[in-house]
């Protein structure tokens, strides 16, 4: 989960939103990458983290409005992965590998996945 986190936030910085929302390294603006949502692709419906990319790069970039006109958790999903870079150095150190135990990792984490399923809702909504 480190190497992960780390791989987002350097990608966050490394990547940039072109006009009509697909993202593209800086120096390679001509060759935007691939669509990633499966669902987007196939059905042409948002899923729960549709959005997210281009949120993280916005944040990276110090966009905020755009960040969060493009994905309302955005922000809060961005600091969940940078939170793991410092509790992930701890778990390395701490002899279960868990320096919060396993009740508080797993509150969060099923929080996180609760407001992306309940923003999704009520994207689907307005």
């Amino acid at each position: 989960m480190l190497w992960i986190s780390c791989a987002v936030v350097a990608l966050s910085f490394l990547l940039q939103v072109r006009p009509g929302g697909r993202v593209a390294f800086h120096a390679m603006e001509s060759y935007p990458l691939p669509q990633s949502c499966l669902s987007r692709s196939l059905f042409g419906i948002d899923c729960p983290g549709c959005g997210l990319t281009r949120s993280f790069v916005y944040l990276a970039h110090g966009q905020w409005s755009e960040s969060m006109a493009i994905h309302r958790l955005g922000w809060l999903m961005a600091v969940s992965v940078l939170l793991q870079l410092p509790y992930r150095i701890l778990g390395m150190r701490h002899p279960e590998g868990l320096p919060l135990g396993r009740r508080i990792p797993v509150w969060y984490g099923r929080m996180l996945i609760f407001l992306l399923i309940a923003n999704w809702v009520v994207l689907l909504f307005e």
